[in-house]
């Protein structure tokens, strides 16, 4: 065999065999690296529409968490470095005339990560909307970073969505009286960010349902409806949600037919008035609780209707579904595209299987002066023994 291919490669006789140990061991290293570098690039995902509208919606959300960031120092609205080590600007206070419930401090920053605008785009995409679409939006101010990701994919897209907001937020959302998510609405409307307002706004969480605003925190919440000139839609409890959700409908489909439902946060009106909601899943919904309790929210009704649901709520859930870290800090790490990850992980292995073999030629190199040298000598000795 090495006779072969010293003729077929032109080596002398003394080239090294692969009998030898270590080059054996490096031809098989090599042999498996370059099977994972052809896998690497046979799975590499190509730079798709999609992909390039994802990249679109994470830079336009770190555009309007930067807006927002601007604008809470103009308005001297401090950013505690402690909430917020990120300094996003839409993380909020633990508590508030308008805190509606108790929320997770870690899932309301991880929201913040700009790379959640990119899932929303394919969850979009994936629910088949497509440029031109409307549809309907369902927003909370308890979490105001997946506001703006699901107001950056729109963008991004070229869609049309059909919002309806509320003031109140749990802990550590858009609960700061004078930055309220309308308020941050407002202000990435002024300033071109977005071309997006709400179509009506309703006060949010109410005691009633032991987890609301009252007293002083209603007359806040009425005052940034007002401060926004956004539509007021006075709802009730749990004992007139079925009235209010099907107002909610007529007035997100009062333009035309909707393509998708989108939901952020826990609504009454999204979700219902039923343990059923507890079991929803996250993301684009594939199957929901059947029941058919008439207090049942937006979400149930529109998929038994058969139209696409997208539902944002478990943050954590959907970081791991789409292999996002949990609180990031900090974010600029965490800033990259599937693409680009998968890219990192090709060239890493094309280094690696390159180094490697650079180091098979150097021991093919010291090997080879070693058996010429043996080689030589017998010669010597044979020919002296022939004398």
């Amino acid at each position: 065999m090495s006779g072969m291919l010293a003729k077929i490669f032109g080596l002398p006789s003394y080239a090294p065999r692969l009998r030898c140990p270590a080059l054996a061991l490096h031809a098989a290293v090599i042999l498996c690296l370059g099977m994972l570098v052809a896998l690497e690039f046979h799975y590499l995902p190509a730079h798709s529409p999609v992909q390039a509208l994802e990249e679109m919606a994470i830079i336009t959300m770190r555009q309007a968490s930067h807006s927002i960031r601007e604008l809470r120092l103009k308005e001297k609205i401090a950013i505690d470095p402690v909430l917020d080590p990120n300094a996003t600007g839409l993380i909020g206070v633990e508590y508030s005339d308008l805190t509606t419930t108790e929320g997770l401090l870690i899932a309301k920053r991880t929201s913040t990560n700009p790379a959640f605008a990119g899932v929303v785009v394919r969850l979009l995409h994936e629910a088949g909307v497509r440029e031109g679409d409307r549809i309907a939006v369902s927003l909370s101010g308890s979490f105001p970073a997946l506001n703006i990701a699901l107001l950056s994919a729109c963008k991004a897209m070229g869609l049309g969505p059909m919002i309806i907001s509320s003031v109140g937020a749990s802990t550590y959302g858009a609960n700061i009286p004078r930055l309220t998510w309308l308020d941050m609405e407002w202000h990435l409307r002024e300033t071109e960010v977005f071309p997006y307002r709400s179509m009506a706004a309703s006060l949010g969480g109410i005691v009633e349902t032991n987890g609301g605003i009252d007293g002083k925190g209603l007359i806040l919440g009425r005052e940034a409806i007002a401060r926004s000139d956004t539509p007021l839609l006075d709802e009730g409890d749990y004992r007139s949600v079925e009235r209010d959700l099907l107002r909610r409908r007529q007035i997100l489909e009062s333009k035309g037919p909707v393509k998708a439902f989108v939901n952020v946060g826990g609504s009454l009106t999204s979700l219902g008035w039923l343990p059923e909601a507890a079991y929803l899943d996250v993301g684009l919904i594939k199957e929901a609780p059947p029941t058919r309790v008439a207090q049942r929210g937006l979400i149930f009704r529109y998929f038994e209707d058969g139209l696409p649901v997208i539902h944002l709520l478990n943050v954590a859930r959907l970081a791991e579904r789409y292999a996002l870290p949990i609180d990031p800090i900090p974010l600029v790490a965490v800033e990259v595209s599937l693409k680009q990850r998968a890219w990192e992980r090709y060239v890493a292995c094309v280094v690696i299987l390159t180094l490697w073999g650079l180091v098979g030629i150097l021991l093919l190199f010291l090997e080879t002066p070693k058996r010429a040298i043996r080689l030589t000598t017998d010669d010597a000795i044979e020919s002296i023994t022939r004398k």
